[in-house]
């Protein structure tokens, strides 16, 4: 009994270490504070302040530290007492979640109370053992045909959804979460409106598909540090439920945010700017986020989602290329559809599931393939058909026109009328098989 407390005993520091503010610069405050380590929580004692501000140590440069705070910095000066607290930023899990709109960490911010009970998980683990993974070879239903059909996902694929502004991206993520067959949706909202958090909210608790979903949300006005965590949070509660066997789907809305928001800590702490001023952690970070999803061989798989904002309709965009090029496919959504209210506005040419012919059978894969024949002949004689420009054979023109009127109502769908994989299949299977029909007449 006594060993027990005198085990406890020498877990307690002898002394609080501690230190003095020299200097804040912009985001970061530069201070002295003996043995501190990277990523180790601090608290600055504000001498105008009532509440203490919290900080994480990112940076040591000699015999400083460069603080990076999680709240907006008042009441800090010259010679404020920095403490250390001898511990790492944690993320909050546990089946509570569930239902439950939380912050950066974990706690909760939808006026339901507290969370009644959870469980400590560390924020950032070691890197998978990729000989832990297994095949993916299991497709999953997010209830939009052309995404099933054309770019379909398996359990434990991580897909990308590029697009610009205004394409009616999260429109697409939110009508993807509301149908997904998985066992837990965790929903990381990253620099979004605040409008847009509680819409998207709203959305998912009309379907009743709330009591099996978390989102974590950072909005765009809080400090990048906070919007950093929240995606580590998010991503330890997706991991959490894996542990526990549960399928997870993982939307992480969106990837050039967290791009943004690590950014700006890079620079606060000294890192050269690179391509359009990313900083090289940016490179490191992002494919560190993707890979510890996938599908396990001792747990639950975790299928992603990774929005990426296209800015100015550039898809090589240095964070949109990092990503493409880590994840096992992309979909992307383009203007020129959404301008002709095509919705929802995918390119299924321009997108693409690595993993299409390892989950879909043969029959599908072929008749996949001749529908994007058609499309291809569609778009080469659109304008000839478009001017009534005589010129060609008028019964091939016919043809493609009415073959492109088939294929066109089978891709609109509104985000709210839902198929499901297998139906969507059937039909555009029935689609190609009318044509080999009026072929050999």
């Amino acid at each position: 009994m006594i060993k027990k407390y005198l085990t406890a005993l020498d877990t307690i520091p002898v002394c609080k270490r501690h230190g003095k503010v020299l200097q804040n610069k912009g985001m970061v405050i530069e201070a002295t504070c003996p043995d501190t380590y990277i990523g180790e929580i601090c608290e600055v004692h504000a001498k105008f302040s009532s509440q203490n501000i919290v900080a994480e140590v990112v940076a040591v440069n000699k015999n400083k530290v460069l603080l990076m705070p999680y709240q907006r910095i008042k009441g800090v000066s010259q010679g404020s007492i920095v403490y250390a607290t001898g511990k790492m930023a944690v993320a909050k899990v546990g089946d509570n979640l569930l239902g439950r709109v939380v912050d950066a960490f974990g706690n909760p911010i939808d006026s339901k109370g507290e969370l009644c009970s959870y469980t400590e998980y560390p924020l950032y683990k070691e890197p998978i053992n990729p000989l832990t993974r297994k095949a993916i070879t299991e497709p999953i239903s997010t209830g939009i045909r052309a995404i099933d059909s054309f770019i379909t996902i398996g359990r434990g694929q991580r897909m990308g959804l590029f697009a610009g502004s205004g394409v009616g991206k999260s429109t697409l993520l939110a009508a993807i979460c509301h149908n997904i067959s998985e066992d837990v949706n965790v929903i990381a909202l990253i620099g979004e409106r605040g409008r847009e958090v509680e819409e998207f909210v709203q959305a998912i608790a009309e379907t009743g598909m709330m009591e099996k979903t978390v989102v974590i949300s950072a909005t765009a006005e809080q400090p990048p540090l906070i919007r950093v965590h929240a995606v580590y949070t998010a991503m330890a509660i997706a991991e959490y439920f894996s542990e526990q066997g549960k399928n997870v789907l993982f939307t992480f809305d969106s990837v050039t945010r967290f791009a943004m928001a690590l950014r700006e800590l890079g620079l606060s702490t000294g890192e050269p700017p690179t391509v359009k001023g990313y900083t090289p952690s940016v490179f490191s970070e992002i494919p560190a986020i993707i890979e510890r999803c996938g599908s396990f061989r001792q747990r639950g798989a975790i299928s992603a989602i990774f929005s990426v904002l296209v800015e100015g309709e550039d898809f090589n965009d240095p964070v949109a290329d990092c990503v493409r090029a880590i994840l096992d496919g992309h979909v992307v959504l383009t203007r020129e559809l959404a301008e002709r209210a095509h919705y929802p506005a995918i390119d299924v040419l321009k997108s693409t599931s690595r993993l299409f012919r390892q989950i879909n059978s043969a029959a599908h894969i072929q008749n996949v393939a001749s529908v994007k024949r058609a499309i291809v002949q569609y778009q080469e004689n659109r304008e000839l058909m478009e001017l009534g420009v005589a010129g060609g054979d008028p019964g091939r023109l016919l043809s493609i026109s009415n073959r492109w009127l088939q294929i066109e109502d089978f891709l609109l769908q509104d985000t709210r009328s839902i198929e499901s994989l297998v139906a969507g299949q059937t039909r555009l299977a029935t689609i190609t098989a009318s044509w080999q029909e009026s072929a050999s007449v």
